[in-house]
């Protein structure tokens, strides 16, 4: 094999770690202040969470969105309201949506609405290439979620069980949401239980599909498709083209859908939307009043199940500058009296991420430290950190969680190569700034924009 031919050394002898003299197995901080949940390393898809530091707003979320047996009536549409995005990101709203997801998920919402509610979430990143500026774009998305995270292959699943066609006994043997994929959803299992899928079990839910208001291609396409994200593509959803998602994208999502959901006994399901900057912002004014009209419609007050029986609860992502462009549309379209966007009453149904503060800085940096400690390392709670060295790292950053942690990362990695076992506040401060070094200095006649005004100490 040649040089220019020759493929990554994977197998290669782990070099030392450098990390030992501080009692860590490698650096423990993010090296950028952003989320990649599809990442393996732990320090960037999300896996390193502290619960206890959104544990208001998670009491918040669930108030507003998931019914309980002493108060069924919850929110259709809630706002996450994110300071941050103006200082840079890193606030921690993606991490926070995912959990509540897999809080979700794990259970069908039973223990979060404590066996009121059966009930499933999604976490949807519109697109940034092409854009979201239609509202039917906005649907395919939301589609698109539904079958790359088994949501739909899930109902199908549960339809096939409703059916009556497969024995109790099989039934029985179904424990887990892997079970109701990997045993219901899958047809080579059923027929080796001697279930006659093709003839008698797919028949019976396509019927339960249109009884239930499916309409018919899309019920014969769920019925012997639907478990199979592959074949459901090939047989529908690759054969629609823009044109009908323009006509028909979003009754399919907000109605058709929905009826499905309905059927498979499900009676609530949760729009996380992240990022709604990528739509709003590269949206004109005609797509801008469009898509709320659109939004009004199928989940307030228009002729389609979603809007019917409140069954989407949607999350959208904000913050104050889309807070300010979204406002004349959000009026015009009489969004103000059901969710009201204008402060202060949009107080009433949003979440707010307020900047990081010194009391609640010191349990996520230790949640970090300490999962990336070497096993029987002593060491104190912020160990090689002093209090003040992570309130000053804060500072540094603005109050934005990502930028601090990221910041932590360089200061952990000058530390080892100068040999500094103890990290102090003046340390933090010298390395912030050699780093700041390398940015453009500011001209003469320019004026210096200021740090917030924020109290990051937690007083």
């Amino acid at each position: 094999m040649t040089d220019i031919l020759r493929i990554p050394n994977v197998i290669s002898v782990p070099a030392e770690n450098r990390y030992a003299l501080i009692g860590l197995r490698q650096n423990p901080f993010p090296n950028e202040p952003s989320i990649r949940l599809g990442n393996q390393d732990p320090r960037l898809n999300g896996s390193i969470y502290n619960q206890l530091l959104h544990e208001g707003q998670r009491k918040q979320f669930d108030s507003f969105l998931i019914p309980t047996v002493d108060k069924p009536d919850v929110r259709t549409l809630i706002f996450l309201m994110d300071h941050a995005t103006r200082r840079g990101r890193g606030i921690g709203k993606t991490v926070f949506l995912k959990k509540q997801v897999d809080r979700i998920m794990s259970d069908f919402g039973e223990s979060a609405s404590r066996g009121y509610a059966v009930m499933f979430g999604v976490h949807v990143v519109p697109s940034a290439s092409p854009p979201t500026t239609k509202f039917w774009q906005f649907a395919r998305i939301i589609f698109d979620s539904f079958l790359e995270t088994d949501i739909i292959a899930i109902a199908i699943a549960r339809l096939r069980a409703l059916s009556t066609k497969i024995r109790p006994e099989l039934l029985a043997e179904i424990k887990t949401t892997e079970d109701l994929i990997e045993k219901l959803g899958n047809d080579h299992w059923l027929n080796e239980k001697r279930v006659p899928v093709d003839f008698e079990l797919n028949p019976a839910v396509e019927q339960i599909l249109r009884s239930s208001g499916v309409r018919d291609e899309l019920a014969r396409a769920l019925a012997n498709y639907g478990t199979s994200q592959e074949k459901f593509r090939q047989a529908f959803y690759d054969s629609f083209t823009n044109y009908r998602w323009r006509q028909d994208g979003g009754k399919i999502v907000f109605h058709d859908l929905v009826n499905l959901f309905l059927a498979a006994k499900f009676n609530r399901a949760l729009l996380l939307i992240d990022e709604v900057e990528k739509i709003v912002p590269v949206q004109n004014l005609l797509e801008r009043r469009a898509f709320v009209d659109s939004l009004r419609y199928f989940m307030f007050d228009g002729q389609c199940a979603s809007a019917n029986n409140r069954f989407f609860g949607m999350l959208l992502t904000i913050h104050p500058g889309l807070q300010e462009l979204l406002l004349p549309h959000w009026n015009a379209a009489g969004l103000d009296r059901l969710a009201p966007i204008n402060e202060p009453d949009a107080q009433r149904n949003t979440i707010y991420f307020p900047p990081l503060n010194a009391r609640d800085a010191k349990p996520l940096v230790t949640e970090y430290l300490d999962y990336y400690r070497l096993p029987g390392a002593k060491f104190t709670e912020l160990m090689p950190f002093d209090e003040d060295a992570i309130v000053e790292a804060l500072v540094q950053s603005s109050g934005v969680p990502g930028k601090m942690l990221t910041l932590l990362s360089g200061v952990v990695d000058r530390a080892v190569e100068l040999g500094i076992t103890k990290i102090n506040k003046q340390f933090v401060h010298q390395t912030y700034f050699q780093e700041a070094k390398a940015e453009p200095p500011v001209t003469e006649n320019a004026t210096p924009t200021s740090n917030p005004q924020t109290d990051l100490t937690g007083a």
